[in-house]
């Protein structure tokens, strides 16, 4: 007789509860790291499309005095939602500045307030909010009811095709480069748009980004394979990786890089290579519990391994306990320090806070240099000194790193928790911070 199959037993509730555990602060670190990103995101898309005069509710209201709220459209027409008491759009909302602002009238550009119907997508009013023209011929422009109701014959599609030239829209007499002016900021602002929704690049894949990933294969062969036991095959790969994406390329993830990122895009059709390096570094330590980038792939933790091994063990500096609790906060104050300089807009380059910018020596800051070279002398005696109490990137990977059914609730937790907080504070107050730091 066959033996019956033995059923598979139930995981024990504490099994399950360690298990549950360990999904809960895996979501946690990705949940903060996601909605940091967001945050650095939605102020620098709110910048754009406010500038620094942005938009009031009651401006919209004198058009649709249901308007309750305004919402930042993070899409390419950089305009505000308009919203009723029960969160539904009923109108969209742009200003020709900035993007209009090389449009001169007489003197001078005007800053013009367009407000849609989001049902009719048609104009239903627009007002001049500022302007550097003439006093009296703005004034001309604004008093005109005929040529300010003109607008609402027009929606936005309609405007974008809209031929100034042939006189389709006349100017004020009296008024006329003012009036003129304001037209084609208009038609200007909404083009400007368009093209910048049509305008997407196309989709490159070179040379270079199959290197790349051929890099991220490898590094993950040589983690999860067979292949790590060669310890000749490993140290090659860190040897080439080190020469191509430091010396070579310079195809390295730092925090200049993220941060341009989330300002901006991540661009993808561009640089598909690197947007595959920053996805590895990020998720396969989330996943696997194996920070693959910093073990396998970072030349400057690869330089770091290797002059490591120069001196002998007993030339090695053993640090006490209650140093290297207080260096391991160097990272994370990095991380705070670099969330204030962007929200806060100050004119630091963020590339000069590491030392990856080093390996590009023909234009690397000496700031750089002086923190890689820092680093490099300190792994002589402490291994992998910089990775451990200076990196802030490598502290982002360290801290989405997932530990199996170990994990719990730590120090680093804690602290991603207020740079979240620091975050949303600067996010909703920078502005008035900047004001103070003027002062």
């Amino acid at each position: 007789m066959t033996d019956l199959p033995q059923a598979v037993k139930p995981p024990s509730p504490k099994r399950r509860a360690s298990q549950f555990k360990s999904l809960s602060l895996k979501l946690y670190r990705i949940t903060i790291l996601v909605l940091i990103v967001c945050l650095i995101r939605d102020y620098f898309v709110r910048l754009r499309v406010q500038g620094k005069a942005p938009i009031e509710l009651r401006e919209v209201q004198k058009f649709i005095p249901a308007a309750h709220s305004l919402q930042v459209d993070h899409s390419e027409r950089m305009g505000l939602f308009v919203l009723d008491e029960k969160q539904r759009t009923v109108g969209y909302a742009i200003r020709t500045s900035p993007v209009s602002d090389d449009i001169i009238g007489y003197c001078g550009p005007s800053d013009t307030l367009i407000v849609f119907n989001s049902q009719t997508d048609h104009i239903v009013g627009i007002s001049i909010r500022s302007s550097g023209d003439t006093t009296s011929h703005v004034n001309d422009v604004r008093q005109n009811e005929y040529w300010m109701n003109l607008w609402k014959d027009y929606g936005w599609n309609q405007i974008a095709a809209l031929d100034l030239q042939s006189g389709e829209i006349e100017g004020v007499s009296g008024a006329t480069m003012t009036s003129m002016g304001i037209a084609h900021a208009i038609a200007h602002r909404i083009r400007s748009s368009e093209q910048q929704i049509q305008a997407d690049p196309p989709f490159l894949f070179r040379a270079k980004d199959a290197t790349i990933i051929a890099f991220c294969i490898g590094a993950c062969l040589i983690t999860f394979t067979r292949l790590k036991r060669i310890h000749w095959l490993r140290k090659l790969y860190k040897l080439v990786a080190m020469i191509y994406l430091g010396f070579w390329t310079g195809d390295l993830l730092a925090e200049s890089l993220f941060a341009g990122w989330a300002r901006y895009t991540v661009p993808w059709r561009t640089v598909f290579g690197l947007v595959v390096l920053a996805a590895v570094a990020v998720l396969i330590p989330w996943t696997t519990r194996r920070n693959v980038y910093c073990q396998s792939i970072c030349p400057h933790g690869t330089a770091q391994e290797f002059l490591g091994r120069v001196l002998p063990a007993r030339s090695k500096w053993k640090i006490r306990p209650d140093i290297k609790r207080a260096l391991r906060w160097i990272p994370a104050l990095l991380i705070g320090l670099i969330l204030t300089i962007l929200f806060l807009r100050i004119p630091v380059d963020l590339a000069e806070l590491e030392a990856f910018d080093a390996y590009l020596l023909a234009s690397a800051g000496i700031a750089s240099i002086v923190l890689a070279v820092a680093g490099l002398i300190a792994s002589l005696f402490v291994p992998q000194a910089y990775c451990h109490y200076g990196c802030p990137t490598g502290a982002i990977f360290e801290f989405v790193r997932s530990h199996g059914r170990a994990d719990r609730f730590g120090r680093s937790d804690l602290v991603a928790g207020l740079l979240l907080i620091l975050a949303i504070v600067l996010n909703q107050y920078a502005d008035q911070l900047q004001l103070l730091l003027l002062q």
